[in-house]
């Protein structure tokens, strides 16, 4: 018995140093493009100035100020708080690359408990190799500690959807908390987990991890709906104005379609006038059609060595299970026989929440065009989009045919690699002569537009 066990044991040890032999020099890649591209210094934006002056500000004078010395209210709190604790733009340099670093560990985790072992040991190279990621990470923008704490998120809300204890929840609603205060997309994040969680998967779960799941939500959303009440209502006039119709909403969506088709293929800047508006509208939506997590085969599945297996007992075992579970009463066995069957979901209940909170949160980007000026544009779409690039991808090796040829996703996965490869490459080197900010000024930046590099080329 012990001789089986160790035999059975061997190939999965070496798969796992396997992985994380992989995953050690995949950080290396990401941490070398990531010197490389940065080395003259981080760069800047129009609201790096904003970033920057609170910051400044806060470490003066206790409060939030932007240039013009009114109260600091066009973007969360919580990145000029990074930016006074880092103190200078070399600090802030390290903080976007182990910002970096822990979302590639964070999402390779993860991984490997909603993939297939082949398509796990593929994601930590996609990370690496991740344009979007690098992009984000050049500017002074709250982007790098956004893809982190999505990252740490959605490591934490599986752990609660697989465990069910409060610890996790915990950690999870505390992280949660800080995404809509690092960025105002975390609002639309936690809205799409609560549209795939709540809305989709509701008939599934007990009353009381609905419960637990409804509070989580309200708790984790609540500082970030304060925050906003604040900004737009008492800190000052609006920023928003009356619709401008659906023009814009049809532009924005088409941009994208783009941004998503740039991640798949390997299409230049100029591709994005290959299509009108429409073709790449209906891209989006067929991408997402494609991308929709379908229940997979029980071969498929990851083996969760947290969680028991549910072995076929023999008959003196199933009488005797069935004449336990008789003897309860009926609300008890309800309940157990839904914890049981709630052990074989949450692999694919995260992956339908992954797929609602990026479905969620490009509808509701692309509809605040209307009303707004931000979020216009590919290059505003591809960083704003920066946060779905991990989820986009793991969604994408998931929806891979488990019957597919085995040479044929050699091929597909080559080539995607390369693609991949020559892309980051040729931004990092746009990235590196991108003009840096002063070192010697923390006060921020001057004024000047965001399309520095922002799409890449």
């Amino acid at each position: 018995m012990a001789q089986a066990v160790s035999h059975c044991a061997a190939p999965a040890q070496r798969h796992q140093l396997s992985f994380w032999g992989l995953l050690v020099a995949a950080g290396l890649v990401q941490l070398a493009l990531y010197a490389y591209a940065t080395a003259p210094g981080l760069a800047g934006t129009g609201d790096s100035r904003f970033y920057l002056h609170a910051a400044h500000t806060l470490r003066g004078t206790g409060h939030l100020l932007n240039p013009d010395g009114t109260p600091y209210r066009y973007w969360p709190p919580l990145y000029p708080l990074l930016l006074r604790g880092c103190g200078t733009l070399a600090g802030v340099r390290v903080l976007h690359g182990l910002c970096l670093l822990g979302s590639l560990l964070l999402w390779s985790w993860l991984g490997r408990q909603l993939l297939p072992a082949r398509q796990a040991g593929i994601l930590p190279w996609l990370l690496a190799l991740s344009t979007p990621w690098l992009l984000v990470s050049k500017f002074v923008w709250a982007e790098s500690g956004f893809l982190l704490l999505f990252g740490a998120y959605a490591v934490l809300l599986f752990q609660g959807l697989r465990t069910d204890r409060r610890r996790w929840w915990g950690a999870a609603t505390a992280i949660g908390a800080l995404l809509p205060l690092q960025r105002t997309l975390g609002l639309f994040l936690l809205a799409g987990v609560g549209a795939g969680l709540l809305i989709g998967e509701w008939p599934r779960l007990l009353p009381r991890r609905r419960w637990h799941l409804a509070v989580h939500l309200a708790l984790s959303g609540a500082g970030g709906v304060l925050w906003q009440w604040y900004a737009l209502l008492l800190a000052g006039p609006s920023r928003y104005h009356p619709g401008r119709g659906w023009p814009p909403l049809l532009s924005s969506a088409a941009d994208y379609g783009f941004v998503f088709g740039r991640w798949l293929l390997p299409l230049p800047t100029a591709g994005r006038t290959l299509l009108p508006d429409a073709g790449w509208a209906v891209m989006l939506v067929g991408l997402f059609g494609l991308l929709w997590p379908r229940r997979a085969p029980a071969a498929r599945q990851p083996p969760d060595l947290n969680t028991p297996r549910l072995e076929a007992p023999d008959a003196p075992v199933a009488r005797a299970a069935s004449e336990a579970v008789g003897a309860r009463k009926p609300a008890a066995a309800l309940a157990q026989a839904g914890a049981e069957g709630f052990q074989n979901l949450p692999a694919h209940l995260l992956r339908r929440t992954l797929w609602s909170t990026t479905l969620v949160l490009v509808a509701l980007v692309a509809g605040l065009t209307v009303f707004a000026q931000s979020a216009a544009g590919v290059h505003d779409a591809e960083r704003y989009a920066s946060v779905l690039f991990a989820p986009v991808v793991v969604l994408l090796l998931a929806a891979w045919p488990a019957r597919a040829p085995r040479w044929l996703g050699q091929v597909v996965v080559a080539a995607w690699l390369l693609a991949e490869a020559v892309r980051v490459g040729h931004v990092a080197l746009d990235l590196r002569r991108v003009q840096p900010l002063a070192p010697g000024s923390f006060a921020g930046p001057g004024p000047h537009g965001q399309r520095v590099g922002a799409a890449g080329e």
